[in-house]
């Protein structure tokens, strides 16, 4: 059941057609040993615009999308403290955006905690989606409206 709606998600996100669905699907991967991992997060282009006023100027606009996520999408390592994730930009693909962050989360994703709240302040059926590649395995997390962090195996 659950397979089958993180394929209908991705689906809506192919940008075929008007979406039924307000959704974001979100990728981290750990790139290496010292926990540097990449963010990308992908979510229909007119969704973040409802949500986010986005200048014609190419830089203030990825500083608006960079100050929205850090009010919505946040890491904090097994320890607890808050990772730094850096602006890598951003990138449109017909109806989808796709934005991307980099940070390095000491200790690794294992016992990590995520929140991804991407357009739930904006719209009530948001559903987001959050895949995360680590230590040879693949987690899956689904966040809705008023959720808070979940923490990764």
């Amino acid at each position: 059941m659950f397979a089958a709606r993180l394929a209908l998600l991705v689906v809506a996100l192919s940008g075929a057609g008007a979406h039924p669905m307000h959704t974001a699907v979100t990728e981290l991967a750990q790139q290496d040993a010292r926990g540097t991992t990449v963010v990308q997060i992908k979510l229909f282009a007119d969704d973040l615009q409802a949500a986010v006023a986005l200048p014609p100027d190419s830089g203030a606009a990825d500083s608006a999308m960079a100050r929205y996520l850090r009010g919505t999408f946040a890491l904090v390592d097994r320890s607890g403290r808050p990772v730094r994730l850096a602006w890598l930009g951003a990138e449109r693909s017909g109806d989808v955006m796709l934005l991307r962050l980099r940070g390095e989360v000491a200790g690794g994703l294992a016992g990590a905690r995520v929140t991804s709240l991407v357009l739930c302040e904006r719209f009530e059926d948001e559903v987001n989606v959050v895949r995360a590649s680590y230590a040879g395995r693949t987690e899956t997390l689904l966040f809705t409206r008023g959720e808070s962090s979940k923490a990764l195996p």
